[in-house]
């Protein structure tokens, strides 16, 4: 079943920050590099236009203003031209803010979702673990989590399904035995990659020309980093929710990534798999 239902694929640039790159793997360059803000436009065949994630936005800059909210934008600055702005993207590509119906949400890191208030019509798909740990915390550990609770529309609950209570399904991975069946097609497939945050939510996809695509969010900064088994620096690690099942997970990936040469993984901030995938040139007229 999984697969059988094939879906329009694209890879956006929503913005990117930059912070050194030997942090995001070792051995890596001391000197800041940019880290893009990679969001995946997704049009299924039934149910119209959907995100994985959505980047930097405007929001972001206004969330993170005061103090001490101005402390995640100075340790990883952001950079968004207005060419960059995900909505003036989408108005290119003939698609307007209320035809997206649903966006997947890797994790709630402010570059990930701060896009969200711009999306009337969407309902948000999330895991449940680490939505509740997220809003349960007080300002200064959500801060230190990377959570801007601004960045969410007032309405969140009312509009959000949780990948928990949604069938499970073997996602075709080896090393990655359970998934969740997003939208009860075999289309899209939630799969569960834990380390980075509490609960994170990778998808696995096979888009309209046959190519399959895992969108891995923060399991890996960079694809090279997957390549040479080259994990974030230790210090990066102490951000993390847990450093054991990070690596764990990290392992899993770079197996996978050897071993199934002909599936496409995509990291959220890898400069390479940008310059490599991204910016299609492909207009949906209508």
């Amino acid at each position: 079943m999984i697969g059988e239902v094939k879906v329009k694929f694209d890879l956006l640039k929503a913005g990117h920050c930059t912070h050194p790159e030997c942090m995001a793997m070792r051995g890596g360059r001391r000197q800041a590099v940019e880290f893009p803000a990679l969001v995946g436009l997704i049009e299924h065949p039934s149910l119209g236009c959907m995100l994985y994630d959505t980047g930097y936005s405007r929001h972001f800059m206004e969330a993170t203003r005061s103090f001490p909210e101005c402390l995640y934008r100075m340790a990883t600055p952001p950079v968004l031209p207005p060419e960059e702005e995900l909505l003036v993207q989408l108005e290119q590509r003939n698609i307007r803010a209320d035809e997206i119906g649903t966006i997947l949400i890797s994790h709630f890191h402010g570059d990930h979702v701060a896009g969200l208030r711009d999306f009337p019509n969407a309902a948000f798909v999330a895991t449940k673990e680490e939505y509740r740990e997220m809003i349960g915390k007080g300002r200064l550990a959500r801060l230190r989590s990377a959570f801007l609770r601004d960045l969410l529309p007032g309405d969140f609950d009312d509009r959000v399904r949780y990948v928990e209570d949604m069938v499970r399904i073997d996602p075709g991975l080896p090393g990655f035995p359970e998934g969740y069946d997003l939208f009860d097609d075999g289309s899209l497939v939630g799969v569960p990659l834990p380390g980075h945050v509490r609960s994170q939510l990778g998808v696995r996809l096979v888009d309209h020309l046959g190519q399959r695509v895992f969108l891995i969010g923060d399991a890996c900064w960079k694809i090279e980093g997957l390549a040479g088994r080259r994990m974030p620096s230790r210090l990066a690690g102490l951000l993390f929710a847990d450093s054991r099942s990070y690596a764990e997970t990290f392992g899993k990936l770079a197996d996978l990534h050897v071993r199934d040469a002909g599936l496409k993984i995509i990291p959220s901030h890898c400069r390479t798999t940008w310059e490599r995938d991204g910016n299609s040139k492909h207009v949906r007229h209508g």
